[in-house]
Order: structure tokens, then C-alpha cells, then sequence
């Protein structure tokens, strides 16, 4: 089977120059430290306070093969409950009567779109997909109406790349990437999401190296998370281009960032190239006490990884673990860094929908996939993961187009059922245990169609404590044994409110 890679998000706002010539320029260590001499070490982990149990009111049915049962796509603001699994789904939005649009939907599983109190949350309307009048951008909704409130006046480097502080329930950042004049602008920019007012935090442009261009976006590294250490300090992983593409990406001069102190950090030169493709720049461990930086001379083989830098920069471990697919940072009980997700066509650490690799050990986990415990087998495609709940960072949320005629079919079928296809589920990092618990019935990702949709992927999108999960669907599987295929499907979000929340 081929591998289901992520998909970069190409339909950004900007307005820039095109890229310039590549200008050389250090700021790595002149040293080649290693995992035991030389490095320095993070600091010791902290263990994680578990926040409120999501497994409670759902069933762990192993390898249970689940029925797939026709559903209605209900109207917007209808809830209704799954007849298979039996939670309740409710319909939040319909793009086309809302916007002139045909798709509203999660930014991205690994992007925040719920704010610290659950009070806000952000759907991307997408530009690419409007109707002659139709609106686009980044709208806001009520966290517990589910109401429409307004569209950001937001300009973020990429559609995912926007983060709310997690004190104030009002803030949101971003990179704002624009030009005025002839002058490129990326600024750190954090707007009041109630009134409007913006505050610039920091402007990159003035203070990038010698010798870097300043032609180009400074923008997030993939999964596009941010760290957040003991001290509450805000650490990012970013690149800012005006350089030739890199690998057929584009290209970034890669550094650290600390909101908090303003401080620019420069990775290991010896380990992490200065001049990265945007899709191997390095992002923060989620406990901000380093980074993470994909291989990118391990991306097209069999045994992906990724190489482990303390707060300095400077490199501490490799860790067998494929960056480059769908995947998120997370935390385990014992505050240990985690990267999850799914891996294909791996030897190290096997191949699986759920792959949970400890940062601060190196120790890789087939949770779900050939090797877990039970053996799910081969991992479906179209996998996405997402573990935002920064409130209870120990759960991972995972959503799969798989087959989208049921399992083990290869086209329509009576009574078809699933096992991981078209389903959505959660893992425990505390337990191993998977909780299946929902089908998204969308149909427009799959991989065999003669044309796949993007928008219709599966974002799941964990609230902040975890209980509430956000998900796009074209809901073309309303009749499993028959699934429509329409590329042009209007694609809306839905919520599912888990037992354990609580209004």
C-alpha cells in the first residue's frame, strides 16, 4: 500500500516576492555533541497531572468488527447519535447556506482551535473552495452554542498556524507575514479575539542574521506546535525563507525562538542544516524544553527519524520516528516528550495507525498497528492525529478515511462493517488502550478516488480538556453499502460530545 503522506497546506494568504538566492550563514554549535558526551540535557521531565478521564462512557472493542449502518447527514444544529457506536454527533455549520462556500472545517488535528476556557474555536472557511460571493478566512464560533461569531481579521503564515495563549481565553497569536511597499513584514503579532486590537510582540525581519534574506515568510514548523516550559515561556520552531527550495519545498533558514525572552536559538549545525525544506523544519518538544528536527536523509527510506536538541540547540538523541507522516507532539504521565502518529513501510518501530515514540528514552510503542496488543494489522490510510487537549495531553485522538466501502471490501457492499476504517478513535498514552468510538463518513480523501478532495480529510481536533472532538465530514458514506464520491461534496464540521463532558 502506498503511504498516506500529510499535505502541506499550499493555499496561503500571502503576498510576497518570489524567493531569493541562497545566503549563507551559521549560528549552529562549532562542536558535534552526542547522546552522551557533550550534550546537554534537558531538564528533568515533570509529571503531568491527569486531567478528566475521556475513556469514561466508551468501550474498548479491540478488534471487534463494528457495523456500519446507514445515518442521515442531519441539518445544521441537529444532533444526532451514531447508531453504531452511540455517541452523539451534531452538525455545526453549512458552509454553502453560511458562507457561499463548500467547505468549513477543523485548521488541522495538531492546530488549537480551542481557546484555554473552551469559550471560542476557530474553523478555516478556504479560499479555494468558494462560490461566486462567498466568504473565506479564519471564522470564529461560540465553544458551547456552537454559533458563527465572526471572522479574524488574522493573517497567520499558513492556515494552521495560529495559537491561543493558555491563560487568556481572548489572545491568539500568529506570524504575521505581509509586505509594505517593498519591505517584507513578519511580526509576532497577538490580537485580542473579542475586540480586534493587535499588539506586535516582536518583529523578525530587523533582527534575522547577517546575511539571511529578509524576502521571504517566517513560518511554523510541522506539527506546528508550540512548547510551553515550567516558567510558562512560549518556544517556537520556525525557518524564515527568501531561499531556493529544498527538496522541491520551500526553503528556510531554521532557528528557535523564545516568546518570552526574545532570544533567537541556532540549532547543531553538525545535525540540523541551516537551509531546511519547510516540511523538515524543526518544531518544539511540547514540554518547551528543546526541539525536535526531522532527518531529512531518512524521509524516503524505511527507518525515519528524528533527532532530539536541548534548549540550547544542541543535540542530545536520535529517536526512530518518521516526522514526515501525520503526526503530533504529546505528553505521557510521567512529562516525558512525545511524538504519535502514524508510520508506513517502517522497520524500526513497526508500521501502525497509533505509534507513540517517547522523546526523553528513545523507546517507540505500537499502540495500534501490526504489533500492538491486540494486532490491528497494517494501518489504514488517510490516518490524521491530533493531541491538543493541552489540559490532558495524555490522550491522542486519530481519525482514518481507510476504505470507504468497509473493511476488507473493494467496493459496495451490504452490510459492510469496519475495523479502523472510516472510524475515529482515542488512545491512551496512561493505558495503551484504544477506544473506538465514532464513523466520520467522509468519502472525498480517499485514496483510490480519480479525485481526491483535501478538505474533506478527517481534522479531528481535541477540545482543550479532551471531551469534545471537532471533525469535517462530506458525509458520503450516509449509505455505507453505496458511498458517493464527489470531489465537489460540500464539506461541513461536526462535534461530538464524549460522556465525560460536562456542560
Amino acid at each position: 500500500m502506498i503511504p498516506s503522506r500529510r499535505k502541506f497546506i499550499q493555499r496561503s494568504l500571502l503576498t510576497l516576492p518570489a524567493v531569493g538566492a541562497l545566503s549563507a550563514c551559521g549560528g549552529g554549535s562549532s562542536s558535534s555533541p552526542t547522546a552522551t558526551t557533550g550534550a546537554t540535557t534537558p531538564s528533568a521531565a515533570v509529571p503531568v497531572v491527569a486531567g478528566v478521564d475521556l475513556s469514561s462512557g466508551l468501550q474498548n472493542y479491540g478488534l471487534k468488527a463494528m457495523p456500519y449502518s446507514k445515518l442521515a447527514k442531519p441539518a445544521k444544529g441537529q444532533t444526532v447519535t451514531d447508531p453504531d457506536f452511540g455517541v452523539k454527533i451534531t452538525r455545526i455549520s453549512d458552509c454553502v447556506a453560511d458562507f457561499k462556500n463548500l467547505c468549513v472545517a477543523p485548521a488541522y488535528p495538531t492546530a488549537m482551535a480551542w481557546n484555554a476556557d473552551e469559550t471560542r474555536f476557530i474553523l478555516y472557511v478556504p479560499g479555494s473552495t468558494m462560490q461566486s460571493g462567498g466568504q473565506q478566512g479564519w471564522a470564529m464560533y461560540n465553544g458551547t452554542t456552537y454559533a458563527f461569531i465572526k471572522f479574524l481579521d488574522i493573517n497567520p503564515g499558513d492556515v494552521e498556524q495560529f495559537y491561543w495563549d493558555h491563560q487568556d481565553p481572548a489572545t491568539l497569536y500568529y506570524i504575521d507575514n505581509h509586505s509594505v511597499g517593498s519591505t517584507i513584514v513578519a511580526d509576532l503579532t497577538a490580537i485580542n479575539v473579542e475586540t480586534g486590537v493587535k499588539t506586535i510582540e516582536y518583529s523578525f525581519m530587523p533582527n534575522l542574521p547577517a546575511g539571511w534574506p529578509r524576502t521571504g515568510p517566517v513560518r511554523c514548523g510541522y506539527p506546528f506546535a508550540l512548547g510551553i516550559n515550567a516558567k510558562g515561556e512560549r518556544i517556537w520552531g520556525l525557518g524564515a525563507g527568501g531561499i531556493p527550495n529544498v527538496n522541491g519545498q520551500l526553503g528556510l533558514n531554521v532557528f528557535g525562538f523564545n516568546q518570552t525572552t526574545k532570544q533567537m536559538v541556532f540549532y547543531d549545525t553538525n545535525y540540523v542544516a541551516q537551509a531546511q525544506a519547510r516540511g523538515t523544519t524543526p518544531f518544539p518538544l511540547l514540554s518547551g524544553q528543546g526541539w525536535v528536527a526531522p532527518d531529512p536523509a531518512s524521509q524516503n527510506g524505511t527507518t525515519g527519524r528524528v533527532f532530539i536538541l536541548d534548549i540550547n540547540g544542541r543535540y542530545v538523541r536520535t529517536v526512530n520516528f518518521d516526522a514526515y507522516e501525520h503526526c503530533d507532539t504529546a505528553l505521557n504521565a510521567a512529562g516525558h516528550d512525545m511524538l504519535v502518529g502514524s508510520q508506513f513501510n517502517r522497520t524500526t518501530g513497526g508500521n501502525g495507525n497509533v505509534i507513540a515514540a517517547d522523546l526523553n528514552t528513545g523507546a517507540v510503542q505500537n499502540l495500534v498497528g501490526e504489533s500492538s496488543s491486540p494486532a490491528f494489522g497494517y494501518p489504514a490510510t488517510g490516518s490524521l492525529t491530533g493531541s491538543t487537549a493541552w489540559k490532558n495531553p495524555m490522550w491522542i485522538a486519530t481519525g482514518m478515511t481507510g476504505d470507504i466501502y468497509g473493511t476488507g471490501n473493494s467496493g459496495p457492499t451490504a452490510n459492510p462493517t469496519t475495523l479502523l476504517d472510516q472510524e475515529i478513535m482515542l488512545t491512551s498514552l496512561t493505558t495503551g488502550l484504544t477506544y473506538r468510538f465514532a464513523h466520520h463518513r467522509s468519502t472525498g480523501n480517499y485514496s483510490n478516488a480519480p479525485q481526491s478532495n483535501y478538505w474533506a480529510q478527517t481534522n479531528v481536533t481535541l477540545s482543550t480538556s479532551g471531551t469534545r472532538i471537532l471533525f469535517q465530514s462530506d458525509w458520503g458514506n450516509g449509505d455505507p453499502s453505496n458511498p458517493v464520491l464527489d470531489p465537489n461534496a460540500a464539506v461541513d464540521t461536526y462535534v461530538i460530545e464524549l460522556p465525560s463532558y460536562k456542560a
